[in-house]
């Protein structure tokens, strides 16, 4: 596992061992960051709602994210997250806490954080964690006017059109995983029906 472009570029991260985590894999990884390309390139804030290895928040820093959030209710995620964090050198522009997703959005809120992107890949077994944690990101709205929101999830997961003021403007499979694309934008005028896939 490594960083894949940026400052950063080919920096090996920490792993950890077992099946305890499903870091994302490279290809899909390089697939979500060229999509919101020119969001990163304008975002102040990346969160990581399931951080794992740290690795999705630590690609967009390197990417030139000013700051990252990384949430995760796993103690030994939180480790990992942190020796990455230092060996990247990225103390500075990083926040870690060792609390759940929902916890993490409620923080949020409550410190009227002003987020650009969020990501969150829950294990694939927690479907309804996937749907309550969408319609709580959609009712704070603690997403930018621009900001988007990345879920992956199993193809098998039928993620909805429209949350609220979210709205899935695309979506892509590879393999046994889906990656899903909200933002606060109206795509009602563009007769868009179903999401798009690319």
């Amino acid at each position: 596992m490594r960083i894949i472009a940026g400052e950063k570029r080919g920096k090996k991260l920490v792993t950890i061992t077992g099946d305890t985590i499903r870091p994302t894999a490279d290809k899909i990884k390089g697939a979500i960051f060229n999509s919101l390309q020119n969001e990163i390139r304008e975002a102040a804030v990346f969160v990581d709602l399931f951080s794992g290895t740290g690795a999705m928040g630590l690609e967009a820093l390197s990417r030139g994210v000013a700051l990252g959030y990384f949430f995760d209710c796993s103690s030994e995620s939180i480790k990992t997250t942190k020796k990455n964090i230092d060996l990247l050198g990225y103390e500075d522009r990083s926040r870690v806490f060792n609390q759940s997703a929902r916890s993490g959005v409620e923080m949020l809120t409550r410190d009227q954080v002003q987020c650009d992107i969020i990501f969150m890949d829950p294990p694939y077994c927690q479907v309804d964690e996937i749907y309550q944690l969408l319609e709580m990101i959609s009712e704070k709205e603690i997403l930018t006017e621009n900001g988007k929101l990345v879920i992956e999830t199993e193809k098998s997961v039928i993620m909805p059109l429209v949350k609220n003021k979210l709205t899935c403007y695309k979506s892509k499979k590879y393999g046994i995983t889906t990656i899903s694309y909200y933002s606060r934008e109206n795509y009602e005028h563009k007769n868009c029906s179903l999401p798009r896939e690319f």
